[in-house]
């Protein structure tokens, strides 16, 4: 049972400072999409939707809020497993 708390503890854990971390990426994505967007696309707004660029621009700036978001979502769901498993057994 010690093992099961201490497993279960180190997941919340990763879990949490993952998710803290996706947080701080997704406020830095928002001030870098929007530095990238205002260099590129000042003079004219309409130019960002006619341009492919504009998809990476809005895409790369998330990607490792992304990552970390799923991480954290996958720890999130380990615990569940680990949780209900040991229910089962008991």
């Amino acid at each position: 049972m010690n093992e099961l708390k201490r497993q279960v503890r180190e997941l919340l854990i990763a879990a949490k400072m993952l998710q803290i971390f996706a947080d701080i990426f997704a406020v830095f994505g928002i001030f870098l999409f929007a530095y990238i967007y205002f260099t590129a696309f000042k003079d004219n707004p309409y130019a960002a939707l006619q341009s492919p660029h504009f998809v990476v621009i809005v895409l790369i700036p998330f990607i490792p809020a992304a990552i970390m978001a799923f991480q954290a979502a996958r720890k999130r769901q380990q615990v569940r497993s680990l949780l209900e498993d040991s229910n089962k057994t008991t």
